[in-house]
């Protein structure tokens, strides 16, 4: 009877340790779009599950020919170019990911905020450079508070995301004047209420002139 439970116990872990081998072959053999749909799904996806009432996208679609860090978000799908699935950082394409979906539910933020329904032009700031800021400025305090290490990751990272972000355009403010709203967000909530500091900066930034 000894030596049967010996044997029984020893097949139970090899055979453990062989399902253990096999998971992470599995993980090991995923691909890099593989990799990217679950980074989305189980990290990005859920940073927004307090906007119970915006559709935030299950699909996402790859241009394969768009070899730069790019994305763009519809109500349907989300958008990534070849380049951001490519590239190496988990936190920038988090960051990416989160900024894109923050554009979803800015709207739905500010009517929580009590702010109205559409961005307001500045007069030196116009509601699509607005627009980008609040993007930021979600997606900075959702992975901050709730994915505290790739938060740090990012947060002691931001000159990467600044070479990343490019110049001042029509539709988009320059990346220094973007991560320096991120980077007071992160200043001022380390040292104080994270969710009332980005109250106030989206505030702030929804009434910028």
């Amino acid at each position: 009877m000894k030596k049967i439970i010996i044997l029984i116990t020893a097949f139970l872990v090899v055979s453990c340790n062989t399902s253990e081998t096999k998971n992470e072959e599995v993980v090991e053999n995923l691909t890099k779009e593989e990799k990217f749909e679950k980074l989305y799904l189980k990290i990005v996806k859920p940073l927004f599950k307090e906007f119970t009432e915006v559709d935030i996208p299950n699909e996402f679609r790859i241009d394969k020919h768009d070899i730069s860090v790019n994305a763009g978000a519809a109500t349907n799908y989300v958008e990534v170019s070849q380049g951001l699935i490519d590239y190496d950082k988990d936190y920038i394409k988090v960051f990416v990911l989160a900024h894109e979906l923050g554009h979803l539910v800015t709207l739905k933020q500010a009517e929580q905020f009590s702010l109205g329904i559409e961005i307001p032009n500045g007069v030196k700031t116009n509601a699509y450079k607005k627009a980008e800021y609040l993007a930021d400025i979600i997606a900075v305090h959702l992975i901050t508070t709730q994915e505290v290490e790739l938060g740090n990751d990012l947060t002691t990272n931001f000159g990467i995301l600044q070479n990343l972000l490019g110049p001042e355009i029509f539709t988009h403010p320059g990346a220094v004047d973007r991560v320096a709203l991120m980077k007071e967000y992160v200043e001022k909530s380390t040292n104080g209420n994270a969710k009332i500091t980005f109250q106030e900066i989206f505030i702030r930034t929804w009434n910028m002139e």
